[in-house]
């Protein structure tokens, strides 16, 4: 869905209530937790937050908040949609002066503690609505020696005759956001000196 006027939560509301009636547009529902499908494009971030238990618990608040979409041309609508398998969100992204809808259902919400360590995340899946198919998996991971890191791990493709015109660019943009995502992250986990 695109507009020249910035989408508002009532737009956005109506908008996830009809996508909630459709089912995810690709096949492969709950790859990103394994080995990437062939078929599509990969890209995967990871990068180094710091160290701790307070780095970690702030990267987990942030993710929980859907801080990882705050790149300043994307969010996540609303932010307060609960990380629970089955939610929809919204992504409202600006580029060429238009604003663009994007629906999204969370595939998996996960957290656990391991002798190896500990994460947190959650995947989410393209609804029809949506340019590209496919899937993004935002995890933060804490090493036993207390290193925290965030990764971003994504399959997709294009989904809709206008977005496989536009691909190459589309790609650029999508795996731009995902490298800002992980600036978002480690500006929001910073710990002063």
């Amino acid at each position: 869905m695109f507009s020249i006027s910035k989408p508002n939560d009532l737009a956005i509301d109506r908008f996830l209530k009809r996508q909630a009636r459709c089912d995810f547009n690709y096949p492969d529902v709950g790859a990103s937790a394994g080995e990437l499908p062939p078929g599509y494009d990969h890209h995967h971030v990871d990068v180094e937050l710091g160290r701790g238990d307070l780095v970690f618990a702030k990267a987990q608040s942030a993710i929980t908040s859907w801080a990882q979409f705050r790149v300043g041309w994307v969010e996540a609508c609303p932010p307060t949609t609960p990380l629970v398998i089955g939610q929809n969100i919204a992504i409202r992204a600006r580029f060429f002066g238009l604003y663009a809808l994007a629906a999204c259902r969370i595939v998996d919400a996960f957290g656990c503690d391991e002798g190896s360590g500990r994460n947190f995340g959650v995947s989410i899946g393209t609804l029809p609505d949506h340019p590209e198919q496919g899937e993004e998996r935002f995890e933060i991971s804490q090493s036993r020696d207390g290193d925290v890191r965030y990764q971003v791990t994504a399959f997709f493709r294009a989904n809709q005759t206008l977005a496989t015109l536009a691909w190459p660019y589309l790609r650029y943009r999508f795996n731009k956001f995902r490298d800002e995502s992980a600036d978002t992250m480690r500006a929001g986990v910073a710990i002063p000196r």
